[in-house]
């Protein structure tokens, strides 16, 4: 059977046509396959940052909150310690002995233990290697004086914690009371001492954390894989 020529031409180059648009439309394929692939990558990147960030921020921010309050308590035993220890006329233990009555000089004994225990936890928390010594030490001096506040209804804890038998502690007399809570040389100067160390190492803390939050996003800048990277 004879095929005429035009018809054969035209059949092949149908044939042509068609295999060229099967290799147009697959090449198609292709680049919109890489195209949403490089999209992923860009969006997967782009989530991971918003997560890096929000863990990085959360981070920052419970740090900095340990850190103001642990600044806060050392400087409220910084305070009450200064009222203990004070021995002008108009003291504490100056009152009570003109009036016989022992209530503030109590009080201020409670509220030095307490903001006291709560550095403590504070430091406990934090476990950086400057708290860690800081605690160390200040549990080496309640151990020191742990006989003395005893007689007054002040134990010190095995962690180092201090609590309070109020009934003695309001039973003990002005003299009792002045010697192992005032003056210059006893547990409360020392404690204060060092809560001042504290108060300033939470404070340069604080400031380093504040700007620690967005750093790490950057520290690999312009490394193989980031944003700009993708099309090369």
């Amino acid at each position: 059977m004879r095929i005429p020529r035009n018809y054969m031409n035209s059949h092949l180059a149908s044939n042509s046509t068609s295999g060229n648009s099967l290799l147009q439309r697959a090449l198609s394929r292709s680049s919109r396959n890489k195209r949403t692939n490089r999209m992923s990558l860009l969006m997967n990147t782009a989530d991971n940052r918003a997560n890096l960030l929000t863990s990085n921020t959360a981070s920052a921010a419970q740090s900095q909150k340990l850190y103001y309050n642990m600044k806060y308590h050392a400087e409220q035993v910084m305070s009450y310690a200064e009222k203990l220890t004070d021995t002008g006329s108009k003291s504490l233990f100056a009152a009570a002995k003109e009036s016989g009555d022992t209530s503030e000089a109590v009080s201020a004994v409670k509220s030095f233990v307490s903001q006291y225990n709560s550095m403590l936890d504070n430091l406990k928390e934090s476990g950086a290697r400057s708290d860690v010594l800081y605690r160390t030490q200040l549990n080496s001096y309640s151990n020191v004086y742990a006989a003395e506040m005893a007689k007054c209804g002040v134990k010190r804890n095995a962690d180092g914690t201090l609590s309070v038998d109020e009934k003695a502690l309001a039973a003990a007399d002005t003299e009792t009371l002045e010697q192992v809570w005032g003056g210059k040389n006893g547990f409360v100067s020392r404690a204060s001492s060092w809560a001042d160390a504290v108060a300033s190492g939470a404070e340069r803390n604080m400031e380093a954390k504040a700007s620690s939050a967005y750093s790490s996003l950057f520290d690999n800048y312009g490394s193989s894989g980031n944003y700009f990277n993708f099309f090369r």
